[in-house]
This record gives structure tokens, C-alpha cells and sequence, in this order.
């Protein structure tokens, strides 16, 4: 049997997750690299099989039947074991229950199975009534179809029907999928309300799953959606993976960094979307939806660009497939340049949405929508409560880490730190980077919670050495003084604490060295402040409290 250690941090990309070391003591079954096909008649629960090292053409395995006490369990063994194939698929589990198969990460490599290459089919299929899987560190590339499939496609024998049928427990982690022709992960039936039997002329009803887990796993360069969630009504979380560069054949409703589709309802968290051509989430779920400490980044911009007749959307939220009642909490999230909107509603059975403590930088469709473009939606108002977000078509508000490198922690002095609504027991305690939730005074809005021990403590943070800001706080005038000299036009932007640009802006003063200029503030409500003053080649910022 194996033991199982867990070991220090390791880091792909923007995903921290914990590596596996599994001692090996034996095996009740070793299978060298000309053996494909593996029967369970004679495999018994708790019992280990050991794929060997090497080059290999696929896997087929046939009614393994462990229990939930003692799983059967399969490894590779003597190193990495490689699939290389033309066959339709590489890996197959055909009427197998409480299986495991887990990746030994080798001295050169973290993925102790990799499946090179599919020419005629997907990477894994956990199909024909399989339930009870668990998947880790795996390699997945060039599939002719998806990466990952796990359901059971009912036939003419309707032994897969809802009513006859449940999967159970499908667990996907720590994996890396990457140029997969379709679907990055294909869980559960997109056909919730019916599919149609054309064999024998009926339409029945998929099975469902019951628990899905798919969490710190990396997906890069999908031809269609990164990760599919559907039919998967109870205890489903999608959490803690990376997905860049989702959507690049352009298929009109494939394309979706995430897609929550119908009949479930997933709780979605500390991802972080990348450069998809795609929307960053699409939800078609039903009942309540948690969606939280998600960072998108991009969505869509790539996908037909400057054309708005070709929207995409940080979160685009849809009507569920049969209709069912639905709602977002809709939290901590952190969305930047998104094509068109921010976060798109466009449900007509919905109420009850939380949307709070989100950002939401320079979106699109904000030159032709305005403040619209934040937050684009077809409801009632009282059918949401929308609070504690920051919305700015300016992305230097938020002050970020550094934007221009991808890094979207907060800098001290940005107006979202501890200015988050306190949610309560609907509240969360960690961040994107699973830091503790709140730091400081307060919890901070977006999905980073700054950790900086000093950050939204003292009123003069954020003022920096190139421009000091002078009476502050101030409640009739105030000059800016600056430590260089400017010369040609310069733009003084100021904006609100929700990143509402305050205009117009009446400049009484500007010195003849070039090196202040004073403002009329009297007409300012109370409140914070975010200055920039900038020019062609320089920017100075500051933070402005008015009293």
C-alpha cells in the first residue's frame, strides 16, 4: 500500500497547492507498458495498481469496484508513464466505483501520468456508470475532443437515466491541461431538461452527479470552455484554478472561461481567468450560487476586438435552462478590462442577488454605457442590493500592486482597503491567496485582502514622494505641490471612493515653475479622495480627504 504525506507549498502559476509524496511499500497488481486494457474481476477493494514507467498506447479499466473504506487505488511506478495514441481516448473507466488515480510526481516531473497525445478522442472519460473518481496530478495535451469527461451518456437501454443512474463524487484536482481541442473539463450533461434518443425516438432525462470537486488545477489553450459544470445540483465547488487563454477556436456558446450550466448549483472561488477569448464565467445554475475571490482578467478582449456586436463579460449571469429560480452572491471579486461589461445579469427568474465588495476596472462597453458598464442588468431593484464596490474606468484608481505585470494585490493608500461591507455570516475569511479575511480595521473590497501590517491606518497614506497634497485633510482649497517640474498639458483627474469621476474639475491656480496647482474643493461632499495628475510621460497620485 502507499502512504500518503503532505509536503510543503508548490506554486504553478497563480495557484499555491500541496504536492503528494506516496511511499511505496508493494503492489497487488503491476501492469507493464504492452498491457492496455485492465478487468476488476479480480482486483479487490484497498487494493493498489501500478502502471510502469514509459511509453504506452492507452488505458482501459474495466469494473473496478472498490468501497468508500478502501478505494482501489492506481499509480504510475519506476517514474512518469507517457500515453501516446491514436485510440479514442487515453485513458477510459468503464463501470469502475471509489477509484483513485493519483500521480507519483517524479524527480523531474510534478504530473506522474501524461497523456501526450489523443488523436481521435478526449485525455480521461469516466463513462459506462462510473462514479466515485478522484483524479491528481495528471498531464493532459493535444486531444482530438476534451480534455476530461466524466458523465454517462444515456442510450437505448436507459440504464443511465436519471431515474435510474446518479454519479457520485467526482474529484479533479491538481492537474495540468493544456492545447485540448475542446472542453478543458466536461463534467456532467449539458443536456439537463432532456436529450433526445434519435435510436428510439425519446427524450429522457440525464443523470446527475451528487458532489463535484474541481480545485487547483491548471488549464491552458482550450478550444472551448476551460471547465463545465453541469447537471451537478448539490455539494459542488469549482476553487482554486488557474485558466488562461480560454475559447481560441471562436464557437459560438463554447466559449467560457467557467460555465456553470443547468441544473447545478456551484459555489466558484479563487480562480483566476486570463485572456480568454471567452466570457470569464457563465452561470446558468439554479438556487443560490456563491460566487466569490475570483480574479478575472481580459475577458474576451481578444474575441472579435473594437467590434460590439461580439460581447463578452467578466461574469455573465443567464437564465437556468428550465427556468428554475436562481440567485448570485455575488462577493470579493476582482475583474479588470473586461470587453464589454463587467458583471452582465440577464436573467428573468432571479432575486435575491448580493453584489458586493466587487471591483470592476475599465470595462469596455464604458465610453457607450457608462457607469452601465459596470454593472449591466435587466432587474428590478428589488430584486439585488448592489454595495461596497469599487467601479472605476480609470485602473490606476484601484492602486494595484502592478497592474501592468498582472499583479492585483492592493498598494496601502487604495480606496478599497477596509472599505468592504461587513457580510456577516455570507461573508468570507480568506482571500484569493487564502489570507486571512479581515486585515487591519476592515475587510477589503476585490478579491486580495492587503496584508500590508500599515495599510488604511494613517490619513496621509498613499500621498507619495512626487506630490504632496497640501492642506490635507482640507475643506476649500488645496495645492498640489510636485517634487518635479511638468511642462506641456497635464490632465487632473479626481475620483470618489466608489471610483466615480468627479468632474469638472476647477484648477484657481497653476504656478509659474511649473510645480503646483491649486483646486476649489468647497463644492466636494465629505469623504475620500483619489488625485491623479498626470502628463505624456509622468503620473502623480495621491489620496485627499475632504472634511
Amino acid at each position: 500500500m502507499f502512504k500518503v504525506i503532505k509536503t510543503a507549498v508548490f506554486i504553478v502559476g497563480f495557484i499555491c497547492y500541496s504536492t503528494y509524496i506516496f511511499a511505496q511499500s508493494y503492489c497487488n497488481l503491476s501492469i507493464s507498458t504492452t498491457v492496455s486494457d485492465i478487468e476488476g474481476n479480480t482486483i479487490l477493494p484497498g487494493d493498489t495498481i501500478c502502471i510502469q514507467a514509459g511509453m504506452r498506447d492507452y488505458l482501459l479499466f474495466r469494473n473496478l469496484v472498490g468501497t468508500a473504506e478502501l478505494p482501489i487505488t492506481i499509480v504510475n511506478s519506476g517514474g512518469e508513464s507517457i500515453i501516446d495514441t491514436d485510440h479514442y481516448y487515453g485513458i477510459k473507466f468503464y463501470g469502475c466505483r471509489f477509484v483513485k488515480l493519483i500521480g507519483i510526481p517524479t524527480a523531474n516531473e510534478h504530473y506522474g501520468f501524461n497523456i501526450r497525445r489523443v488523436g481521435n478522442g478526449a485525455g480521461i472519460s469516466i463513462d459506462n456508470l462510473s462514479t466515485n473518481v478522484e483524479l491528481a496530478f495528471i498531464e493532459i495535451s493535444n486531444t482530438a475532443i476534451g480534455g476530461i469527461y466524466a458523465k454517462t451518456d444515456p442510450d437505448c437501454s436507459f440504464i443511465a437515466t436519471r431515474d435510474k443512474f446518479t454519479m457520485y463524487d467526482i474529484k479533479i484536482h491538481d492537474c495540468y491541461l493544456h492545447d485540448i481541442e475542446d472542453e478543458g473539463m466536461y463534467i456532467g450533461s449539458s443536456k439537463f431538461t432532456g436529450q433526445t434518443l434519435t435510436d428510439c425516438d425519446t427524450v429522457v432525462l440525464p443523470h446527475i452527479i451528487e458532489g463535484v470537486k474541481v480545485y487547483n488545477n491548471v488549464l491552458e489553450h482550450t478550444g472551448w470552455d476551460g471547465i463545465q459544470v453541469s447537471s451537478a445540483p448539490t455539494n459542488c465547488e469549482i476553487y482554486g484554478n488557474l485558466i488562461r487563454n480560454d475559447s481560441y477556436r471562436e464557437t459560438l456558446y463554447q466559449m467560457s472561461g467557467m460555465l456553470i450550466g443547468g441544473g447545478s448549483d456551484c459555489d466558484c472561488y479563487n480562480n483566476t481567468i486570463i485572456d480568454g477569448k471567452g466570457d470569464g464565467i457563465d452561470i446558468f445554475g439554479s438556487n443560490e450560487m456563491r460566487i466569490y475571490n475570483n480574479l478575472i482578467i481580459r475577458a474576451g478582449q481578444t474575441y472579435h476586438p473594437g467590434n460590439p456586436a461580439y460581447p463578452r463579460h467578466g461574469i455573465y449571469f443567464g437564465t437556468a435552462p428550465d427556468n428554475s429560480k436562481s440567485s448570485l452572491i455575488l462577493i470579493f471579486n476582482t475583474i479588470i478590462q473586461p470587453k464589454s461589461n463587467g458583471i452582465r445579469f440577464s436573467n428573468t427568474n432571479t432575486t435575491g442577488n448580493l453584489i458586493h465588495n466587487n471591483i470592476v476596472c475599465e470595462p469596455g462597453d464604458f465610453d457607450t454605457q457608462g457607469n452601465a458598464a459596470f454593472f449591466n442588468h435587466n432587474l428590478q431593484q428589488t430584486d439585488f442590493t448592489l454595495s461596497n464596490n469599487l467601479f472605476t474606468d480609470l485602473i490606476e484608481y484601484a492602486q494595484f500592486t502592478d497592474f501592468t505585470d498582472d499583479i492585483y494585490d492592493l498598494k496601502a493608500g487604495s480606496p478599497a482597503i477596509n472599505h468592504a461591507l461587513d457580510l456577516g455570516n455570507t461573508g468570507v475569511v480568506f482571500d484569493i491567496m487564502n489570507r486571512t479575511r479581515p486585515f487591519n480595521a476592515g475587510f477589503d473590497i476585490g478579491a486580495f485582502e492587503c496584508h500590508e501590517v500599515d495599510a488604511g491606518i494613517s490619513s496621509q497614506t498613499g500621498e507619495n514622494d512626487a506630490m504632496q497634497i497640501i492642506p490635507n485633510p482640507a475643506s476649500e482649497t488645496v495645492t498640489f505641490n510636485l517634487n518635479h517640474p511638468i511642462s506641456g498639458d497635464f490632465e487632473l483627474l479626481i475620483f470618489d471612493n466608489l471610483g466615480r469621476r468627479i468632474q469638472p474639475i476647477s484648477i484657481k491656480n497653476y504656478v509659474e515653475n511649473n510645480r503646483s496647482c491649486t483646486l476649489d474643493i468647497t463644492s466636494f461632499k465629505k469623504g475620500i479622495y483619489f488625485v491623479l495628475l498626470q502628463t505624456d510621460s509622468m503620473k502623480f497620485s495621491g489620496k485627499l480627504i475632504v472634511k
